[in-house]
């Protein structure tokens, strides 16, 4: 049977020019193209897409359904997309949250207005002069003029939030959730330090008073606001409680109790004459001003606070409220940082269960006293690490709306997320830094021309995507550690060139806390664990890959220049995501691992109340590693690990868990045996690839080189945490190798477990795609098209051999074997040739490689035809993949 037209094998040579011009592609920092005219509507046309970026037309590769003048139709299948993101950067929308988006490819062209989070410029305003550590108060940013990311706009959305009086945003540690506290209360509040007309002429600087100005006349020094912060709360009796809870009430309420001394005495009052007191509401609440008074001078006069003067020390902060509303006409707003932290304290040191409630009793009923039922209250605002609803503020404290970072996601929670762009840095925070430092801060920065210059912008970004970002807050994709890049950024300064610069291996957010109180866990928990870590760490490494290979970073490595207006579709951006499917038991862990971390029902949430008391559940410590920032939301049904530096971190302590219960440290040797690369075992290695190529739904005959390429390289990833590193298009002398997979230079193998060297050439055949004509496909025309892919498969070897070999075997002189792969491609099946070749060390001390041929099989001395390897499948080859040896090699069919 003969094959159609379209069926010539193709030549050795990569044909790169086809490789482009398929699909539509946003090029980041190119002048902006003249459009052509319109018949549309003007309610129909598309949004414009930001001058600064240009689209260029696009061409075939639509379906005839889709009406001319659509640039794009919208994949059903996720690796078809990915296929598409391969020469069109910053396109990816995701099938669970833009469902309705499934109309169009979504470009900047066709994408939806903007958010109400978007203001004006994609790079975020930048105050101060230079970066200082260990800053957390507004007004010391100001008074030292120390680098501050204006989050002024993000007020609006926690002050407009109609959900509830009293809102509570639970987010990791070291996410700027205590700078933004305070630049809340320096905006709302009638006294704080610094003098309201300093305050004014500040904020005046900042988006807020250029985006709402209405809100900020409204809303400035408006308030009475009183924070109080509960970080150092660590009671560890409950006899320890009213001290503590005093001290932080006078601390609190400090400035508003000095007001009352002098409104009260009469004198002094000149300081306050900004305030424009009415003399008549003094003189209507001067009886509660003294009686007031006179409580906070005997709390002041006894020696010792016990726990029977904790209801009377409960009402204090009301009634102080009730006597501002009189003076001032105004609800108070009170803020609560650390909420959380006097219940996980307790958890954490106090061993005794009813020692441990009567101190988690103790600050619910201060809270509820102060955010419940209280007419005085304007707005209540929480933040915290942990949702702690469950060991402690139950129905005390039942009137807070309580965010985390899922909350806002589609189908997660009804209200948008009033913290969405207050905690964290979003891309547009880190583009505007990375600016801000290079242009006024660096102390190098006059030794770079301009193109140079925006090269090392663009490095430095492309750094923090693959090193710092993975988080999430409600509908924003993006969201950066803050700690971590500022420390990132603020050690550039002793950099002299970008070469120079180290964007992987620190150790900034992981050090700033302990994982200690998770490493006991219940024995029989262990195997779980487990399960739950080799998930999300290969999960994660497969994400990894694919951002290298064709994510955001991989798109703005194409561009010399980043304009903002490629932040700004960069932050519409959904995370990257592998383009493989999960298997039956991979995708049952992954909606298990995510119902663990989203649920407020089920063991995992009713255990933390163990902790520091005995072994916790496999799935309590997924829950609390969630609450940390070790696990991030990514969808509504899935989570994950954020970057390398938390993948570290989990593997440190997963090692801690195994040495205290003597088992195997590592929670990937699993998929490394599976991967059979890293053990050299290319019989497992084609049986892995194949189960890949099967979940991958998607590829068609029209598929891509480089896709395939990027599939082969996210399949490797994982090899990367046993010692190898995956590199591609490598310059070989001859020409550059598709891909190799290498040893990395700091890993170490013994003579019983050595390293080897692989070599990977791929190719693909253009025929019939055999996923939509599977049922319909003779066996005669598939033994034809299984000839054409194994021919292709020679070539590939034979351009290894010939042109590459000589080269990979110089870099492999650390290795005991390389191994020459040729692959190719059919949709998601393919044919993979592999010759061994082993080291020799020789008598003069120099090493050479000799063919060490796999035992049996075809031995002729002639070419060696298809039809002389048999096409029918025995019956130990269930899983698709035939493989044979023939003259040496082996032979892995699964066409």
């Amino acid at each position: 049977m003969s094959l159609p037209d379209n069926s010539k094998k193709s030549s050795g040579k990569r044909d790169r020019s086809s490789d482009c011009g398929l699909e539509r592609r946003v090029r980041l920092g190119t002048s902006r193209q003249p459009s052509s005219p319109s018949n549309k509507p003007e309610n129909e046309q598309s949004i414009r897409m930001p001058a600064e970026v240009n689209v260029a037309p696009a061409l075939g590769n639509t379906p005839s359904d889709v009406p001319e003048d659509s640039s794009f139709y919208l994949p059903s299948d996720p690796l078809e997309m990915s296929q598409q993101r391969a020469v069109m950067p910053l396109i990816n929308i995701s099938s669970s949250e833009c469902a309705s988006s499934y109309d169009i490819m979504r470009t900047p062209e066709h994408a939806p207005s903007l958010p109400s989070s978007f203001h004006g410029s994609p790079r975020t305003k930048i105050l101060g002069r230079r970066i200082r550590l260990g800053i957390s108060g507004w007004a010391v940013f100001i008074e030292k003029q120390a680098t501050l990311v204006d989050k002024s706009t993000a007020i609006v959305d926690v002050m407009d939030s109609d959900s509830s009086d009293v809102v509570a945003g639970i987010y990791p540690r070291r996410m700027g959730k205590t700078t933004f506290l305070q630049t809340l209360a320096d905006f709302l509040g009638i006294i704080r330090l610094m003098p309201r007309s300093d305050r004014e002429e500040q904020f005046k600087r900042c988006a807020l008073y250029d985006i709402h100005r209405d809100f900020f006349e409204k809303n400035f020094s408006k308030y009475p606001v009183i924070t109080m912060d509960f970080k150092t709360h660590s009671p560890r009796s409950p006899e320890d409680v009213p001290c503590a809870i005093y001290e932080e009430i006078i601390r609190a309420t400090r400035s508003y109790i000095r007001l009352l001394r002098v409104l009260k005495d009469g004198c002094g009052a000149k300081e306050y004459e900004d305030l424009h007191i009415d003399e008549d509401s003094v003189e209507f609440a001067l009886l509660d001003i003294k009686s007031l008074i006179a409580r906070f001078d005997y709390f002041e006069s006894i020696q010792k606070i016990e726990i029977c003067h904790l209801p009377r020390l409960y009402a204090l902060i009301p009634e102080l409220m009730e006597i501002l509303h009189m003076i001032f006409g105004r609800k108070s707003v009170l803020i609560v940082d650390e909420y959380d932290a006097p219940f996980m304290n307790a958890l954490h040191y106090v061993q005794d269960g009813n020692a441990r409630m009567r101190i988690q009793t103790a600050y619910t009923e201060l809270l509820s006293n102060c955010l419940k039922n209280n007419e005085y209250l304007h707005k209540g605002i929480l933040a915290g690490v942990f949702d702690v609803r469950g060991v402690g503020l139950g129905s005390g404290l039942n009137n807070v709306e309580v965010y985390m970072a899922h909350s806002g996601i589609q189908g997660t929670h009804f209200n948008p997320h009033p913290f969405r762009n207050a905690f964290g840095f979003t891309a547009r925070d880190v583009w505007g830094l990375i600016n801000d430092y290079v242009d006024n801060q660096w102390p190098y920065r006059e030794n770079l021309g301009r193109s140079d210059t925006d090269r090392f912008k663009r490095d430095l970004l492309v750094g923090c995507l693959e090193n710092f970002d993975g988080y999430r807050i409600g509908d924003i994709y993006h969201i950066f550690n803050p700690y971590a890049i500022l420390r990132f950024i603020y050690g550039l300064i002793s950099v002299e060139l970008p070469s120079n610069v180290v964007y992987s291996g620190h150790l900034f957010w992981v050090g700033t806390g302990s994982t200690r109180i998770l490493e006991a866990i219940e024995t029989t928990e262990i195997n779980e664990l487990r399960r739950f870590c080799s998930y999300l760490s290969l999960s994660f490494l497969q994400k990894n890959g694919y951002q290298r290979q064709a994510g955001i970073a991989a798109d703005l490595m194409r561009s010399d220049h980043i304009d903002d207006a490629a932040i700004e579709v960069i932050s519409s951006q959904m995370q990257s995501q592998s383009p493989f499917g999960d298997s039956a038991e991979a995708s049952s862990t992954r909606a298990e691992i995510a119902n663990i971390c989203m649920s407020r029902v089920g063991d995992a949430f009713g255990d933390m109340h163990n902790m520091g008391s005995g072994p916790l559940k496999a799935g309590t410590i997924i829950r609390l590693l969630y609450q940390s920032g070790y696990i991030a939301p990514v969808t509504r049904d899935c989570v994950g690990i954020p970057n390398l530096e938390v993948l570290d971190a989990l593997e440190k302590l997963y090692k801690q868990i195994a040495k205290r219960y003597d088992i195997n440290p590592s929670f990937l040797d699993s998929t490394h045996e599976e991967m059979g690369v890293c053990y050299g075992n290319v019989s497992q290695f084609a049986r892995s690839l194949n189960k890949c190529l099967m979940r991958a739904s998607g590829l068609a005959e029209v598929t891509l080189e480089r896709m395939y390429q990027n599939i082969l390289i996210i399949h490797l990833y994982p090899a990367t945490r046993n010692g190898y590193e995956v590199q591609s298009e490598v310059d070989m002398g001859n020409g550059r190798a598709d891909v190799l997979l290498v040893p990395s230079s700091s890993s170490i193998r013994t003579e019983s477990n050595p390293f080897y060297f692989y070599i990977f050439e791929l190719k693909r055949y253009n025929g019939p795609t055999t996923r939509e004509n599977a049922t319909r496909m003779t066996a005669d025309y598939r033994r034809d098209a299984a000839k054409v892919v194994y021919d292709l498969a020679g070539d590939a070897q034979t351009q290894i051999h010939t042109r590459y070999l000589q080269a990979g075997s110089d870099k492999a002189r650390h290795c005991k074997y390389i191994f020459v792969i040729g692959i190719a491609f059919w949709a998601n099946r393919f044919s993979m040739i592999v010759t061994r070749l082993r080291k020799d060390d020789n008598d003069d001390g120099s090493t050479s490689w000799s063919v060490e041929q796999y035992p049996g099989g075809i031995n002729s001395d002639g070419p060696v035809d298809y039809s002389d390897i048999g096409d029918e499948l025995d019956s130990t080859e269930n899983d698709g993949v035939r493989e044979r040896v023939v003259q040496g090699k082996l032979v892995f069919l699964t066409v």
